[in-house]
């Protein structure tokens, strides 16, 4: 009986403490949501339309994750597909990493510079 008590206890304290863990996340839902609307957007007009809505989409990401801008500032102010995907990946990881902190939206969004003659 020792042996199965001696067993079951750091079992136990192991499951406690990963129950622990889950609830110190405070993931904000609506920003999750947002977020990755716009990731979808991105992702589903890059190559169709950068239009306005385009660009809404990438200022929005611009404001919480790393977006290379300098690489957007081509000639004809696109977003290039194989620039997107790397950032893409960055986005994921950054969401990610921060998700647990209640990221919060945003008084008022920065428009990059590349964006604020649009």
């Amino acid at each position: 009986m020792k042996k199965i008590l001696i067993l079951f206890f750091p079992i136990l304290i192991c499951c406690k403490s990963a129950n622990i863990n889950k609830s110190d996340c405070y993931e904000n839902i609506k920003f999750k949501e947002m977020f990755f609307y716009h990731v979808n957007y991105i992702e589903n007009n890059i190559a169709v339309s950068q239009d306005s809505k385009f660009r809404e989409s990438v200022i929005f990401i611009s404001n919480y994750a790393p977006v290379s801008l300098e690489k957007i500032m081509n000639y004809s102010t696109t977003y290039p597909i194989g620039v997107f995907e790397q950032d893409r990946i960055k986005w994921k990881e950054w969401y990610e990493e921060n998700k647990c902190k209640n990221i919060q939206f945003k008084d008022s969004l920065v428009t990059p510079e590349v964006y604020q003659e649009w």
